[in-house]
């Protein structure tokens, strides 16, 4: 059974969020918070798996809220939903830590299933951003790939789905390739990337950090 924290200063946003998971069996909404510090707190009482949180909240934002929970107990898994799209946020959510972290756009959650997908996909250790965020990464990249390096169009395929936290069979299935193929795939971007992990788990996180980076440092080059 998966406890459930729930953070948000609309009263709507924390009673919708609170009927989709717990259409889950599994899934049991604990604690439900109307500011940042209120979930700190909460998460220091209780035994909380999963600390949804709303970006922009009152007395403590859902990223320092974050990193408070993470280092009191970095055995909570954390899900930040957000109505921005700035890599900056992103950066600021992962740059102590990216194990068990989701970066998610508010409009995403149109599609009841996918907070569900998240949080199931958190607890079991995966870096996700937003689908939106991850489609605006990719393009800027093709826009200047021929000053950013050589990834392929294939490889940012398998890049794409891994910040989604596709597992290496979930991506072979999507992709309709073999899972071999997939892995050297993977091993091919995280040598451009320059980066590597003890597991995929580990070496997906690391390629989604090292993406981003790229990407930023575009922009600003």
């Amino acid at each position: 059974m998966a406890n459930i924290l729930i953070a948000d200063d609309s009263p709507f946003i924390r009673t919708a969020y609170k009927r989709v998971l717990e259409t889950q069996v599994d899934f049991v909404v604990s604690s439900v918070c109307e500011d940042g510090l209120e979930a700190v707190n909460k998460c220091s009482e209780l035994e909380i798996d999963v600390a949804v949180l709303d970006i922009r909240m009152p007395r403590l934002d859902g990223i320092s809220a974050s990193k408070t929970i993470r280092k009191n107990n970095p055995d909570i898994s954390v899900v930040v939903v957000s109505a921005y799209d700035d890599w900056s946020y992103v950066k600021d959510l992962i740059e102590t830590d990216s194990k068990s972290k989701a970066y998610v756009l508010k409009n995403s959650l149109d599609d009841i299933g996918e907070l569900i997908r998240i949080v199931r996909k958190v607890m079991q250790g995966h870096l996700i951003l937003d689908n939106a965020l991850i489609e605006k990464l990719i393009g800027y990249y093709e826009r200047h790939s021929s000053d950013s390096g050589n990834l392929s169009g294939r490889e940012l395929e398998v890049i794409s789905r891994g910040c989604r936290g596709m597992t290496l069979q979930e991506i072979a299935t999507d992709l309709e390739i073999p899972p071999a193929d997939v892995e050297v795939i993977q091993g091919l971007v995280e040598e451009k990337l320059n980066v590597s992990g003890d597991d995929y788990l580990s070496a997906q996180a690391n390629s989604t950090i090292a993406f981003l980076n790229l990407c930023v440092s575009l922009t600003l080059g």
